[in-house]
């Protein structure tokens, strides 16, 4: 019997998942944290979910290869199905020459190692939720216990380094959460970034974005105000000076779509 994954469904052709490029999207379900303000919380918890073979996925990919430039796997957290989503990766671009990516919290170190072994990844894309010299804030924004953020922090650490080894780029992104992550708070993790030694990448971007309370939101940050667009706007500016040399800044907005600062 083949592989099979556990999906929330997938989008032929994607033009927000990778950076100023298309791509066939995947939404791989569950996730080991349980952000209160998640887009995807339905997914995260497992409650959309249903079990795709491999074979199948591959199919659909390659009626969509000719149109798009990446095939991008999201979640929830891909990497609890590390095993199943390397696989996928390799044949995916084995099968069809697609450039091959996926979204991770980067909180499972060894199994963003183990695809990166077995896959020559094209692009992974790194939420960093909080600053890393914070961990009680960081378990709150993920939605975990204080005492779980000194654990989570360090093995995010872990995740980002071992993801230097993109062929195209690596991307980092930040959510201006309301009430729960400031402009200070970006440029903080602006500098942890640039003296976390990471300019083995080919190219490193940094994305500041913006929370919009769309449907999928849990109840309490639904009835939040999507983050004001000059705040996006002032944080990226100042992480585009604390990463300056190391990292191209863009900040995402639903006034202008992704901007480069």
């Amino acid at each position: 019997m083949g592989a099979f994954l556990w999906v929330g469904g997938w989008k032929e052709n994607s033009l927000v998942d990778v950076l100023e490029n298309v791509s066939f999207t995947v939404w791989f379900s569950y996730c080991n944290f349980r952000c209160p303000w998640c887009a995807n919380s339905r997914l995260a918890r497992g409650l959309e979910k249903r079990a795709v073979a491999l074979e199948e996925i591959l199919e659909a990919v390659k009626q969509a290869a000719p149109f798009v430039d990446y095939f991008h796997v999201t979640g929830g957290e891909p990497t609890l199905q590390y095993r199943a989503l390397a696989e996928l990766l390799f044949r995916v671009k084995a099968d069809t020459g697609l450039r091959v990516s996926f979204d991770t919290n980067a909180s499972i170190p060894e199994a963003v190692s183990y695809i990166m072994s077995r896959v020559d990844v094209d692009h992974i894309a790194i939420d960093v939720k909080a600053p890393l010299s914070k961990p009680e804030l960081y378990a709150r924004v993920i939605g975990l216990w204080e005492g779980a953020g000194k654990v989570v922090v360090e093995k995010v650490k872990r995740g980002i380094k071992s993801s230097v080894g993109v062929r195209d780029f690596l991307e980092l992104r930040t959510l201006l959460v309301p009430g729960l992550i400031t402009v200070e708070d970006v440029a903080q993790i602006s500098r942890e970034l640039r003296d976390m030694g990471l300019e083995k990448a080919p190219r490193i971007v940094y994305v500041v974005q913006q929370f919009i309370p769309y449907e999928g939101v849990p109840e309490e940050y639904r009835r939040a105000p999507k983050t004001p667009r000059e705040q996006v706007v002032a944080a990226a500016k100042l992480a585009s000076e604390e990463l300056r040399g190391l990292a191209d800044v863009y900040y995402r907005t639903i006034e202008d779509g992704s901007k480069r600062v």
